[in-house]
């Protein structure tokens, strides 16, 4: 019985040990695009920029801050189908390039994923305590995003 439970570990070990192999391709860019949404809008409070690259710019830019365990199978897996699904839906690297209708709905979406607090969600901010937004934050970016709304509507 010794001898099955051993073999077993060395199985799950050489399992664990050969999964390493199978790597991800890391969602890292040496460039900040000029349609960056942070670039677009330069003009943006620090504070509100620093908001969104620690809550947001994770899974909704080209420019991932990886965690160390982000290099281990299978969170590494994990965490590349999160960032997948969070630029699917949402990618700031392209902000500028989008017609102005897309941008006010897009700003809209904003406001209204950090008030219902589905953005950040959850399970990422069990990991990453600093991405929590507190309320005060979360009242800074929606004045932030109407403002920006309206103005693009004026602007028309």
């Amino acid at each position: 019985m010794k001898r099955i439970g051993r073999v077993s570990l060395y199985i799950l070990l050489g399992s664990f040990i050969f999964i390493q192999f199978l790597r991800t391709e890391k969602n890292v860019s040496d460039e900040v695009s000029p349609f960056d949404f942070l670039e677009v809008n330069a003009d943006m409070p620090d504070m509100l920029q620093a908001s969104f690259k620690t809550s947001c710019y994770d899974c909704h830019s080209n420019n991932t801050n990886y965690p160390w365990y982000a290099h281990l199978a299978p969170f590494s897996w994990i965490i590349d189908q999160h960032i997948r699904n969070g630029k699917s839906e949402m990618n700031f690297a392209g902000y500028g390039t989008l017609d102005d209708r897309h941008k006010i709905g897009l700003l809209d979406e904003i406001c209204e994923a950090v008030s219902d607090s589905t953005m950040p969600p959850q399970n990422y901010l069990m990991l990453h305590r600093d991405a929590i937004l507190s309320p005060e934050d979360i009242t800074a970016i929606c004045e932030w995003t109407e403002t920006e709304a309206l103005g693009i509507i004026r602007k028309k």
